[in-house]
């Protein structure tokens, strides 16, 4: 079944189930994945739906779902939560995804939360918590295994079958009575030897390993270079206190290269689903003020280069020289949106029943962005221009042509992924050629309509 069918019956079974009497357990059918649901509570209902549906689910449901939950979600579904219930649920947890849901919450709700827990899982949440989020330490997990070397590699089996909650079983790490690290058993390497055989002579002693205060990307390029499932992380002493793995350094790599990518467009942090239009554009209005400043700056170069006499008669002269600002303003205005919309459809943010709301929330946030870069650019070019009706008629005409380039860019990027076109391909250079053209034949166009009739003259 297609990703896309799986999320469709996720999102039929949560829609039958709100209109059932309150109270009643929620049991999705089988095979629905915890990542789906977790998925549809983020993206298709509202705060107050998505609690409902939450706290109506089994506990091991539950703990499953908020383990394939994005963060910020997370932290919405466990607010209000009765202590004792939050307590059970993050028994049923890894270690490191408790730990990053109580980093949203108060110290109060931390220690109310902590002592509902047996007092060795309190511990590992408290150690754990001790870590900044974005080292090896703030995204590794407790629960792996170890192994002596003098033990018999049966033994060592017999143990990884016993021991529960594990968050990998595909290494055992060697070490020593006092915890340093002195090789890796991978499970293969066990089921391949005799059970009688010392782990001494089946480990490997060469181990990559992390530090506990390491950067997280440079962790996650670590697995990914040398294809680990897990990595050890090590304190300063160079014991093992904990381990990364694959999973966890998939995530770090995706919100690192996104964060990247949004910023290189221009577009700040990337945004959360149901995000508030303020949040949205908070993140992409920096960069703007920028390209205005440089567009101001841009027309009074032009301006002393080549003076009104030279560029022609009437108000064309006044017009010109922001034609610069309108090119890099409707390039960053397109490059944003077509950032949001590329990362969304690759990550799956942008599913099939959410497209026109999204498409609707872009052309919002173009024009918010286009109504402060007015107010930004009209006292400017009043004050160059020497008076305020040809400053407020071109930044009239910027703010449409900067609204209409946000329609572009979201409608090509929207359309060549409905048409079975890869928007990042798509997106780049016809954006660019169709906004860009687009923009500067609206912006004379609008900026001419308003100051011919002041001027007196046709241009």
């Amino acid at each position: 079944m297609r990703r896309r069918e799986r999320r469709h019956r996720v999102l039929e079974a949560c829609r039958t189930h709100l209109a059932q009497p309150e109270g009643t357990p929620f049991l999705p059918d089988e095979g629905m994945h915890p990542a789906d649901i977790a998925d549809v509570l983020w993206l298709d209902f509202d705060q107050e739906e998505a609690r409902t549906l939450f706290t109506s689910l089994s506990l091991a449901l539950a703990a499953d779902v908020l383990s394939e939950a994005e963060p910020a979600l997370a932290d919405k579904l466990v607010e209000g939560m009765d202590p004792q219930r939050l307590g059970r649920l993050f028994a049923e947890l890894p270690a490191d995804d408790a730990t990053d849901i109580l980093g949203f919450m108060t110290k109060a709700e931390t220690q109310e939360i902590l002592q509902q827990l047996e007092p060795e899982d309190a511990r590992d949440l408290r150690h754990l918590g001790v870590y900044p989020g974005d080292s090896a330490g703030g995204m590794m997990t407790t629960e792996f295994i170890t192994a002596r070397e003098e033990e018999k590699v049966g033994d060592v089996l017999k143990r990884l079958k016993r021991t529960e909650d594990l968050e990998t079983i595909d290494n055992a790490y060697v070490v020593d009575d006092e915890g340093y690290l002195a090789g890796v058993l991978s499970s293969r390497e066990m089921l391949e030897a005799s059970i009688h055989d010392p782990v001494r002579e089946v480990m490997n002693p060469d181990v990559i390993q992390a530090r506990v205060e390491e950067d997280q990307e440079n962790v996650a390029h670590k697995i990914l270079h040398y294809n680990l499932s897990s990595i050890p992380v090590v304190d300063p002493r160079g014991i093992v206190v904990g381990i990364v793995t694959a999973d966890d350094a998939l995530e770090v790599l995706e919100e690192e290269g996104t964060e990247d990518a949004m910023l290189l467009a221009g577009a700040g942090m990337p945004s959360a689903a149901n995000e508030p239009l303020l949040q949205r554009v908070l993140h992409r209005a920096p960069m703007l003020a920028v390209t205005v400043a440089a567009g101001i700056l841009m027309s009074r170069v032009m301006d002393y280069f080549a003076p009104q006499e030279v560029e022609g008669t009437g108000e064309w002269g006044t017009i010109v020289p922001y034609v610069p600002m309108v090119l890099a303003l409707a390039g960053t205005i397109g490059a944003q949106t077509s950032a949001v919309l590329v990362r969304g459809f690759a990550v799956g943010l942008i599913p099939p029943g959410r497209r026109w709301p999204v498409f609707l929330q872009e052309i919002q946030v173009g024009g918010v962005l286009g109504l402060l870069c007015f107010s930004l650019s009209v006292p400017a070019a009043a004050l160059f221009a020497g008076d305020w009706f040809t400053g407020f008629s071109l930044g009239v005409a910027l703010l449409l042509a900067m609204s209409w380039t946000s329609v572009v860019a979201s409608s090509i990027a929207m359309g060549s992924e409905l048409v079975g076109l890869d928007p990042a391909l798509v997106a780049g250079p016809v954006m660019i050629a169709v906004s860009d053209l687009s923009a500067v034949l609206l912006f004379f166009g609008i900026a001419t309509l308003m100051l011919t009739p002041a001027a007196g003259v046709v241009p």
